[in-house]
């Protein structure tokens, strides 16, 4: 009994030193970390290598990515769109990753989440992250709203909208003059071909020394200008969530368009003279983007035109990623002169076109002006989309055109948006606001003492709607301390003048109080 109680102390002695001997060993390795004597530091890993049984995939982080996150979503797509790591395979834990590439774990966790929506991977619970089997559920894109009557005695500067110069009664003139029908006429769809007169008519409407020869050929119908963003995307984007690139702040339609053909899109910076080429090459490079949506001659909201040097650059980029570049001319100014993208790089360039802003939103006219000869895809998905556009609307189109009467009412809509830049010009002078003699906008940055929303809601309390910068923003995007302000919405001259020289007044009388 006495021997083995002295067994049992002895051994619980050397379990003593034992122990303390990894104290000392642990503190000792810890002084020495302090001291700087001894540092440890988790090997970077820059290339791929095999890591656990089943993967045989590493990511790589040695590129140059504003975002660790962002460069290890774009290693891990690029690994599964070479075939390097095949669906289904498992990634590395994302402790394992985060302290092979020596960085955190939320930051490896925040992509894998990322691609896991994106229906790029998918988890299993107890199991780990694989690449998907198939694209995961995308929720449906976020309503938009609809378009409303704006109350009783509101000034609308807020839609693009056109001067009224006759329209209704140009309108209802070429209906009455349509021929009688014949035999077999509005039984059936719309036939290859119907609209080729039409298409014709808007080669030559939107014929322009920027954009090359235009053929009828080369013209596709639609809905309008945004239904034709629809269309392109459709046509142009492929795979589970493919990328299309835009200005930082763009025309909304952009992101919606994104958003119902299940794209993600990214914004890329610019300056006074459009897009920053080297910040557009870099999101190429991290995203993969297959589309760029701009706009050259006009930008919505900013009035930037993109200057020529700067359009050669972007075409340079988009031919050394294989982007197609698609240039919403919605605004584009009648007779623009300088190369447009069509004319620099005719084989991926594609114009959207409408005549809501130089004729009537309310006819939901817009096109597709195709590279040249590359029409057949493009046609071929508004086919299968919509068939075509209504007969008796092609019809009533092509003749207010034939009879020269649409051009007339351009004419006089231009003249119009001349009178009410002068107005602009005038009632805004001494303010920071970007105003150009050919585009029916004001930029309107605030001045010291204001932000945007304040001074929307100021606006909207003088009887003025307006809209706000970040109404233009991406998602997660920023936007400057700004409004737009459209100048044809509001018919009335005298109503029009009177709503700029309250704006006029509210940005000398920024508001005092602070809000807590």
């Amino acid at each position: 009994m006495g021997q083995a109680a002295s067994a049992e102390r002895k051994a619980g002695a050397i379990g003593s030193d034992r122990a303390a001997g990894i104290v000392l060993v642990l503190l000792f390795r810890y002084n020495l970390h302090c001291c700087g004597i001894f540092c440890y530091n988790p090997p970077r890993v820059t290339v791929e290598e095999s890591f656990v049984a089943d993967t045989i995939w590493w990511p790589d982080l040695a590129g140059d990515h504003v975002k660790k996150t962002q460069g290890l979503k774009v290693s891990i797509r690029g690994a599964i769109a070479s075939g390097r790591i095949g669906v289904g395979a498992r990634l590395p834990p994302v402790r394992e990753v985060a302290w092979r590439l020596g960085i955190t774990p939320g930051t490896v966790a925040k992509a894998y989440k990322d691609l896991v929506d994106d229906g790029v991977l998918e988890a299993v619970v107890g199991r780990g992250t694989f690449v998907a089997t198939e694209a995961a559920p995308v929720a449906p894109p976020v309503h938009a709203g609809f378009l409303e009557r704006l109350p009783e005695g509101m000034v609308n500067l807020r839609s693009a909208e056109v001067a009224d110069v006759g329209q209704a009664d140009a309108f209802r003139e070429a209906m009455r003059a349509l021929p009688p029908a014949g035999p077999g006429d509005y039984v059936g769809y719309p036939l290859t071909g119907f609209d080729i007169t039409l298409r014709r008519h808007i080669a030559d409407w939107f014929a322009a020394p920027a954009h090359g020869e235009i053929a009828a050929e080369d013209v596709v119908l639609t809905q309008g200008g945004q239904h034709a963003l629809v269309i392109l995307m459709q046509t142009l984007l492929h795979g589970p969530r493919p990328v299309v690139l835009t200005e930082e702040l763009a025309y909304p339609g952009i992101r919606h368009a994104a958003a119902l053909v299940r794209a993600d899109i990214a914004g890329v910076p610019m300056d006074d003279e459009g897009l920053l080429p080297d910040a557009l090459d870099r999101a190429a490079t991290e995203t993969g983007a297959q589309l760029l949506c701009t706009s050259a001659e006009a930008h919505n909201p900013t009035t930037v035109r993109t200057s020529d040097e700067r359009r050669a650059r972007i075409v340079a980029v988009a031919r050394a990623h294989g982007m197609q570049i698609v240039d919403d001319n919605c605004f584009c100014p009648a007779g623009a002169a300088a190369p447009g993208y069509r004319t620099l790089a005719p084989e991926r360039s594609w114009l959207a076109v409408s005549l809501s802003k130089n004729l009537s939103p309310d006819i939901r006219v817009g096109a597709i002006v195709a590279p040249p000869g590359g029409s057949a895809a493009v046609r071929q998905v508004a086919q299968q989309q919509f068939f075509g556009l209504a007969r008796p609307l092609v019809e009533v189109v092509t003749a207010i055109m034939e009879s020269g009467r649409a051009a007339g009412l351009r004419d006089a809509i231009q003249a119009a948006s001349g009178r009410r830049v002068a107005m602009a010009r005038e009632a805004l002078a001494g303010w920071d606001a970007a105003i150009r003699d050919d585009v029916p906008f004001v930029w309107l940055r605030m001045p010291r003492g204001w932000r945007a929303s304040s001074f929307l809601r100021a606006a909207e309390a003088a009887g003025i709607r307006l809209k706000a910068a970040d109404e233009f923003a991406l998602i997660d995007g920023r936007a400057p301390n700004a409004v737009r302000l459209t100048l044809t919405s509001e018919q009335d001259d005298g109503r029009f003048r009177a709503a700029l020289d309250r704006l006029a007044g509210l940005l000398a009388q920024p508001p005092l109080e602070v809000d807590v």
